[in-house]
């Protein structure tokens, strides 16, 4: 391929991150394949005409998803390992089918100094997600654990599984840590793969809108892809960068 820098005479779609770019824009433009791209994702690496990127390590070769409980799955003889390792593996071919190019995932990283994992690490532009991937059968419910209380619960088939919520956030300050950049937007995501969602349950669903408890977002996998390729404040130096950084300080699993 070859990509040229103009004046976008119709406009377009970025291929990477999906802005729209204006008639008469400045983008880059492939002829051949008939995609353009945004000024601010550029072309690809090899033929951004010298620049230089922020950080060129290579990522590391990522398990599939699902791989550690598997292998917990079958060590163990537990049914319930082999149910989490099924939806990890759903959540990350969903990922991988999803989201734009340039977006960095990470799969099954192991938090340092705990037998602790992270399902999925994305970078994108919108920012660094950390999703937490559940297969839990049963309606999905937000609401308020009793008529007269304001405090909200997340509940899957009639258990309340609000906890699963607060632990997020023994992921999120490692890698927060890692980032060490406050003004990086740090997404963390209860994804689930299997459940009930309802107008009931979630009625802001069909307006494109899941729920938010504490800074967690619950969600089903193809609404989450969609909030993760929104266009953000990361550019796709920094996605790299920031992917590598990542990669390095957390071992696959």
């Amino acid at each position: 391929m070859t990509w040229q820098s103009k004046t976008l005479r119709y406009g377009g779609t970025c291929d990477v991150c999906g802005k729209k770019i204006a008639i008469k824009e400045v983008g880059w433009h492939d002829a051949e394949v008939k995609k353009v791209r945004c000024a601010d994702c550029g072309p690809p690496p090899a033929e951004a005409g010298g620049g230089e990127l922020s950080d060129k390590r290579e990522l590391r070769p990522d398990p599939v998803g699902g791989s550690a409980a598997l292998r917990e799955a079958q060590s163990r003889h537990d049914p319930k390992w082999l149910k989490g390792a099924t939806g990890e593996y759903i959540m990350d071919q969903s990922l991988h089918k999803r989201l734009n190019e340039n977006a960095i995932i990470l799969t099954d990283r192991a938090v340092p100094g705990t037998k602790t994992n992270i399902d999925h690490i994305v970078v994108a532009s919108s920012g660094v997600w950390i999703i937490d991937s559940k297969k839990w059968k049963g309606k999905i419910e937000y609401k308020a654990e009793s008529l007269l209380s304001v405090t909200m619960h997340l509940y899957v088939g009639g258990k309340d599984r609000t906890t699963a919520l607060e632990s997020i956030y023994g992921l999120v300050i490692p890698v927060a840590q890692i980032i060490d950049d406050r003004s990086v937007p740090i997404h963390p995501a209860l994804a689930f793969v299997e459940g009930d969602w309802s107008f009931k349950s979630f009625p802001g669903l069909l307006i494109n809108k899941p729920r938010k408890h504490e800074g967690v977002w619950i969600s089903p996998p193809k609404m989450l892809s969609e909030m993760i390729n929104q266009r953000g404040p990361l550019s796709a130096d920094m996605v790299r960068s920031f992917g590598g950084r990542l990669d390095e300080a957390l071992e696959p699993r």
